[in-house]
C-alpha cells in the first residue's frame, strides 16, 4: 500500500497519511469494509493529504491504484499476493505504464532484477554524468540498465533505483529544511513498514545508529515518527 499510494507526494506527507490508514486498518482483511468516504477522511485531499480523488478514480492514479488493488485482492486473487497476480495489475486502472507493477515486484516479491525507474530516478539519469541517456526514452534507459546489471552478484536493482531517487530529490532541494524533510520522510515510511518497528522506535538511539548519522536529525525523525504512527 505504501508503494501504491506514493505517487506525486513527498515521503514525509505519505508517512503521515499512511500512519492514519494503518492505525485504523492494520491488515489487508480490514480493507474489505473500507469505504471511499472513509479513505477520504483518513488520507485526505491535497494539500493536507495525497489527493486520492476517490469519487472519480480515473482522475487520480493514487485512488485508481488503491481500488484496483483492493478489488483484485478480495476477488480474483482470493487474498493471495504473488508476483503472478501482481503482474496482472498491468491491465487494471491506475497501473497503465507498469511502473508501479515493477515497484511491487521488487518491494513485495523481492525480485532483484526489476528496475521501476520513476520520474526522480529518471531525472537523476538524465544528467551530464550519464550522457548516453540524455536522448533515450524511459523504456530504453530501463532496459539498458536491467540488461547490464541483471544477475550481477550483490546488485539489487531496487537499491540502485532508490539511490537514484534519493540523490535527485536531495540535491534539488533548495533549503536546509527541505533537505532535512527528505531525509526524515525517506526513513519514516521505512520505519512504518518495518515488522520490528515496535522495538526499534522506543528510543532515538537505534535510528541514530542504523539510519541517520546526524544526532539532531535522528531525534527529529524519531519525534515525527512517534507522532504519526504509534507502533
Amino acid at each position: 500500500m505504501t508503494m501504491i499510494l506514493s505517487g506525486s507526494t513527498s515521503d514525509k506527507k505519505l508517512t503521515t497519511c499512511l500512519g492514519r490508514l494503518f492505525k485504523g486498518h492494520p491488515d489487508f482483511e480490514t480493507l474489505r469494509g473500507l469505504s471511499k468516504q472513509g479513505v477520504e477522511e483518513l488520507l485526505g485531499k491535497k494539500p493536507l493529504g495525497i489527493g486520492l480523488g476517490l469519487q472519480s478514480p480515473d482522475a487520480s492514479a493514487n485512488g485508481a491504484r488503491l481500488w484496483s488493488f483492493r478489488e483484485c485482492y478480495f476477488d480474483s486473487w482470493e487474498r493471495n499476493i504473488t508476483e503472478t497476480n501482481i503482474l496482472k495489475l498491468r491491465c487494471k486502472r491506475g497501473f497503465g505504464n507498469g511502473k508501479f507493477v515493477r515497484a511491487l515486484q521488487a518491494y513485495c516479491c523481492g525480485n532483484r532484477d526489476v528496475l521501476p525507474l520513476d520520474k526522480p530516478a529518471l531525472d537523476a539519469l538524465r544528467d551530464p554524468l550519464f550522457p548516453g541517456y540524455c536522448n533515450s526514452s524511459d523504456d530504453e534507459i530501463r532496459e539498458d540498465i536491467e540488461n547490464k546489471l541483471r544477475g550481477e552478484s550483490g546488485v539489487s536493482l531496487i537499491d540502485f533505483h532508490e539511490l537514484l531517487r534519493f540523490v535527485e530529490q536531495y540535491t534539488r532541494a533548495k533549503s536546509t529544511q527541505a533537505k532535512k524533510n527528505i531525509i526524515i520522510g525517506w526513513n519514516a515510511w521505512r520505519l512504518l513498514c518495518s515488522e520490528c518497528r515496535a522495538e526499534i522506535t522506543e528510543k532515538p538511539e537505534w535510528i541514530y545508529k542504523h539510519l541517520v548519522k546526524n544526532e539532531s536529525i535522528a531525534i527529529e525523525l524519531w519525534y515525527f515518527y512517534r507522532e504519526v504512527a504509534d507502533p
